[in-house]
């Protein structure tokens, strides 16, 4: 008999409940029936939940809410793919974690037994201080709504009586799901675990990792079944920064994330990649300060890659920008601190004093430790590299460039998009301007598509900086018009991006979570830590094909051209043809 079944002064009653109403239950899933009498009590497969009979929660052992005892069933039932469990390779980040078996206050759990291999693995570590302390006060009902079904929570004690400390984290813990219905409670009961262990005496792998990172807070095996850190644990909530333990169910999203990007990358055929970057190291120029460190020897050069001729590249239809950045182990030491704009642009000269065209954005996390890998649509910038050869880019960062190891790989392919291929592309409206009263002098721009173009586009990089008035132009809605001819407009504006924990819950899309700054809000038109995509419109059936037209812009807040003084807008736009 465990101690949660014998204390009921532990707050935790669901689950008490869910360890003693269907007899003797351990965490690998072995239940003994003694209450299937069919009387309605949990355990007795009469429909309600925690019965066995396939609902969420079910009671049978093996946290995946099927009945049927098989570990796998949760990745069934979540659409996930099944991965083979892996040898260990080590307990450094990156490396791959093996086998551990954990003594908790159900009993005994191990990760072989439990191996669904669809699952992620997070653990928190109470250090004995101010900081654990504050984190662990923080858990509440808020982080299991957040956290996707498929992850296992380890709570785990570096305090003298480790024993003891389980039974704090498992009052906690209880406290946090008791508002939570009563499926979700029993579903959660079998995947949070309280580790009576001391972190370094576990068995396998965990113990082995501890031994090693005795100091860390929190912990993560990932979908890859690797060592990875979670980073930061505070959020602002809209005020001051503070230990917020629900920012943490966004770093099990961001696996299921990246999990899905390698397959769906590994998944594309015929792919011809073309290396911008390749594994290229930009070190710290010196010791990181308080905004810092920088690797400005490396900001803003050139960069040559080398794509198949004029015959190859006509075969083509299809092209995104795979970018890898990898900083750490320190985030405030190895990595860059702040949310900086990050660009690349196309050259027309290898020193590139002529033509330049933005090709991506994105923008930094703050001081995000690990591996960040980013998948940008670069599919209307194609005309501009259709001549194959060599071709030059400029990498840089507005202020100061992030110390990461770099990789930057074009990937060409053909899928037959309609309309064929990115053949030429026209500049538009382009500046990094503010956000004012002299923001509306653009002019008209005349453009004129070839007779046998298949397709015209207008595509636009619109992101919103600066705090001015009204918050703007990064935490406000604005507008931006785009007129075809004077008389088609389209409108690209921001208005559910300003919103708090927009970009918490964006981790889904690929923003990386754990960042040290206030990351978790919405901003207009971007987030830290996420490419800013293309904002694409198809006015092939607004323009006259073989003859002039014209393309008007006006920005706007609250509906009128902009006024006052409300930051800035940075802004790159083209007109594609298409043949």
């Amino acid at each position: 008999m465990s101690l949660v079944r014998l204390r009921p002064l532990l707050l935790f009653v669901p689950i008490a409940l869910v360890g003693c109403g269907g007899g003797a239950a351990t965490e690998t899933g072995q239940t003994t029936e003694t209450t299937g009498d069919g009387d309605g009590d949990p355990g007795d497969g009469d429909g309600d939940p925690g019965d066995g009979d396939g609902d969420p929660g079910d009671g049978d052992g093996d946290g995946d809410g099927d009945g049927d005892g098989g570990p796998s069933q949760i990745c069934e039932d979540l659409g996930l793919p099944i991965d083979v469990r892996l040898e260990g390779t080590g307990s450094g980040w990156g490396d791959v974690a093996g086998d551990f078996s954990v003594e908790t206050t159900f009993g005994p759990w191990s990760m072989a037994d439990s191996f669904s291999g669809c699952d992620s693995y997070v653990f928190v570590n109470h250090l004995a201080n101010g900081t654990s302390d504050s984190l662990r006060n923080s858990f509440n009902a808020e982080l299991f709504s957040r956290a996707p079904h498929n992850v296992h929570w380890f709570f785990l004690n570096s305090d003298a009586d480790p024993a003891a400390g389980a039974e704090i984290w498992q009052t906690k813990i209880g406290q946090s799901l008791a508002s939570l219905d009563q499926a979700e409670i029993d579903f959660w009961s079998e995947r949070v675990h309280f580790v009576t262990q001391a972190p370094s005496a576990i068995t396998g792998s965990l113990g082995q990792f501890y031994a090693a990172n005795p100091t860390a807070m929190v912990a993560a095996i990932d979908r890859f079944q690797q060592w990875e850190y979670p980073n930061s644990t505070s959020d602002t909530g809209g005020g001051s920064f503070a230990q917020t333990a629900p920012v943490l169910a966004y770093t099990p999203r961001y696996y299921n994330f990246r999990h899905a990007q390698e397959l769906e990358l590994a998944a594309q055929a015929d792919v011809t990649e073309v290396a911008l970057l390749d594994q290229v190291e930009f070190p710290p120029d010196g010791p990181g300060g308080q905004d810092g460190p920088f690797a400005n020897n490396f900001n803003n050069q050139i960069w040559t890659a080398s794509f198949p001729d004029a015959a190859a590249m006509d075969g083509f239809d299809t092209m995104e920008m795979v970018v890898t950045g990898e900083c750490g182990p320190s985030p405030g030491d190895d990595c860059g601190h702040w949310d900086y704009e990050a660009f690349v642009h196309w050259c027309d000269t290898q020193a590139c004093d002529g033509e330049v065209r933005e090709v991506f954005r994105w923008i930094t996390p703050y001081a995000r430790a690990g591996v960040r890998k980013w998948v940008f649509d670069t599919t209307p910038m194609l005309g501009l590299v259709a001549a194959g050869g060599d071709q030059h880019f400029r990498f840089g960062m507005r202020w100061n460039m992030n110390p990461s190891t770099w990789d930057m790989r074009f990937r060409l392919r053909n899928t037959g998009r309609p309309g064929g291929a990115s053949k030429t592309l026209v500049p538009a409206f382009t500046g990094n301007k503010g956000f004012n009263d002299n923001y509306n002098d653009w002019p008209s721009v005349e453009f004129t598509p070839p007779a046998n173009a298949t397709k015209v586009e207008f595509v636009a990089l619109i992101s919103g900086h600066g705090q001015e008035t009204s918050n703007c132009a990064e935490w406000c809605n604005h507008q931006h018009e785009f007129t075809v001819n004077g008389a088609s407009s389209y409108t690209r504006e921001f208005s559910g991006d300003v919103a708090n924990q927009r970009c918490g819950e964006a981790a889904d899309e690929g923003v990386v979570p754990g960042q040290w700054g206030n990351w978790t809000p919405g901003r207009a038109g971007w987030c830290p830590g996420q490419p800013v995509q293309p904002w694409i419109v198809d006015i092939t059936d607004d323009v006259t094909l073989g003859q002039p037209n014209t393309l008007d812009y006006v920005g706007m807040f609250g509906g009128v051209p902009v006024t006052g003084s409300r930051g800035r807008i940075l802004l790159s736009s083209y007109v594609v043809y298409y043949e």
